[in-house]
C-alpha cells in the first residue's frame, strides 16, 4: 500500500531543501494537475512566480489551511520543473535547441555570443602571449623550463634542462583570463588549474626547491599533483590554502560579498590570518567574509557549473547571477532599478548566447533588458 503524504510536511520539506528524488516527482504531479486546461510543462522553458504556484497547488488541492493527506505512487524517476522557496524558476535542457519556425526573439539583432578559450600569459622578463592565437608547440623557453601548447589547448610546463638556472629560483609566470575568457593550465609539478572568466593566477616557473606557491585573483578549479615533502598553497583575497594533493575550487572575485572555497576530495586546509585554520572535507564549502570564516555542506555540481559549461542557480539573487553574465559574456551591467529581493532558480548552458538568459528572466515580468552594444540595461 503507498505510503500516506502530508502536504503541508512536503512543502516545509521542499523548503528546507530536504525532499527525496520521489517527494519531488510527486510535486511536479500536483503541479502539472494545477496547470490551466491541463497543459503540459513546456519542456524548453518554464518560468513561474513562486505566488502562482502557490495558488494553483491550493486551488487544485483544496488547500484551505487544512493539513491533506493524498494517497499516491509516482515513479522516482520524474524531475522537479517547479520552485516554492524562491521568487522565480527558470529551465532549459541542454539538449534543447531552437526551432526552425521560431521567430526570432527581441534581442536577436544584439544578442552577444559566450566566451570562450582566451587568456593571456606574461613571462617572468615581461613578455607577453596571447593565448588564443598561440599555435600547438613551444611556446617559450626561461629559466630550463619549456612552456608549450598542447592539442587540447592547455599550457603545459616541463624541464628542458635538467640543470636549471639560478633565475628559476625567482622567476615567476601569469596567466590571466579576460571577461569572456577560460583556460587551462598545467603548472610546473603537474597540478591541473581552469580558470575561470576574469581570473588570474601567478606562479613560479620551477617548484624545484621551493615551495609550491600560487596567487589567484578570481575563481579556479584546482587538481593538485601529491608531494608530500612541498604543501601546495594557493594564496587569495584575504586567505591562504594548504594541501597536499586534492581537488577543489575557489571562487576570490574581488566583486564579490566572500571568498569561497569548496572542496571536492582530499582535504585542505583554510586559514585567514587568524587562528589555526579550519580544515574542510569533501562536500564542504568555506565562505571567508573579513577574518571569519563558516563552513557548510555544498552542492557540488552547483560549485563546479563554470566548469562544466553551465549556469546553476539555486535561490540566487539576480545582481549575483548577473556579475557571472558579465563575467562570461564580457558585458557591462546597468541598472535603472534595483532588482533586489528578486532570486532565481534555474538551469542555462555556457554555451547559449546571452538572450537565452535575458528572455527567460523577462518572462517573470519583474524585469526587462536592453541590449546597446556590450551594455545590458536593467530596467522595469
Amino acid at each position: 500500500m503507498p505510503e500516506k503524504i502530508d502536504l503541508t510536511d512536503l512543502l516545509q520539506k521542499y523548503h528546507h531543501g530536504t525532499c527525496n528524488a520521489e517527494e519531488l516527482a510527486l510535486l511536479e504531479s500536483w503541479y502539472n494537475q494545477s496547470t490551466p486546461c491541463d497543459q503540459p510543462i513546456p519542456e524548453e522553458q518554464l518560468l513561474l512566480t513562486k505566488n502562482s504556484v502557490w495558488q494553483d497547488l491550493k486551488s487544485s488541492l483544496n488547500f484551505n489551511r487544512e493539513r491533506i493527506r493524498l494517497w499516491t505512487s509516482i515513479s522516482a524517476a520524474a524531475m522537479l520543473l517547479i520552485s516554492l522557496s524562491v521568487g522565480i524558476l527558470f529551465y532549459f535542457k541542454e539538449e534543447d535547441t531552437k526551432s526552425t519556425n521560431e521567430q526570432p526573439g527581441k534581442f536577436a539583432k544584439n544578442d552577444i555570443s559566450p566566451g570562450g578559450n582566451k587568456a593571456y600569459l606574461t613571462l617572468a622578463d615581461g613578455k607577453k602571449i596571447v593565448l588564443t592565437d598561440a599555435g600547438l608547440g613551444t611556446l617559450a623557453e626561461e629559466s630550463g623550463i619549456e612552456i608549450s601548447k598542447n592539442a587540447e589547448g592547455q599550457i603545459v610546463y616541463k624541464i628542458a634542462d635538467q640543470k636549471g638556472k639560478a633565475s628559476t629560483l625567482t622567476a615567476v609566470n601569469t596567466i590571466e583570463t579576460p571577461k569572456g575568457g577560460q583556460y587551462q593550465v598545467f603548472l610546473p609539478d603537474g597540478t591541473k588549474v581552469w580558470l575561470n572568466a576574469a581570473s588570474k593566477l601567478t606562479y613560479p616557473v620551477s617548484f624545484v626547491n621551493r615551495e609550491r606557491t600560487v596567487e589567484l585573483i578570481g575563481e579556479a578549479y584546482f587538481e593538485v599533483a601529491k608531494d608530500a615533502a612541498h604543501p601546495f598553497k594557493v594564496k587569495s583575497i584575504g586567505q591562504e590554502i594548504e594541501v597536499l594533493g586534492t581537488h577543489f575550487n575557489v571562487n576570490a572575485y574581488p566583486d564579490e560579498t566572500a571568498v569561497r572555497t569548496s572542496l571536492m576530495e582530499g582535504s585542505v586546509k583554510v586559514s585567514s590570518g587568524s587562528g589555526n585554520g579550519t580544515l574542510l572535507k569533501p562536500g564542504q564549502q568555506s565562505t571567508l567574509i573579513g577574518k571569519s570564516i563558516q563552513v557548510e555542506e555544498v552542492n557540488l555540481e552547483e560549485v563546479l557549473d563554470w566548469k562544466n559549461g553551465n549556469f546553476i542557480f539555486n535561490d540566487e539573487d539576480l545582481k549575483s547571477i548577473l556579475r557571472k553574465v558579465s563575467r562570461w559574456y564580457d558585458v557591462e551591467i546597468v541598472y535603472e532599478i534595483d532588482p533586489s529581493g528578486l532570486s532565481l532558480l534555474g538551469k542555462v548552458s555556457r554555451t547559449k548566447n546571452v538572450s537565452a538568459i535575458l528572455d527567460a528572466i523577462e518572462q517573470t515580468e519583474q524585469v526587462h533588458f536592453k541590449i546597446e552594444g556590450r551594455r545590458i540595461i536593467v530596467m522595469k
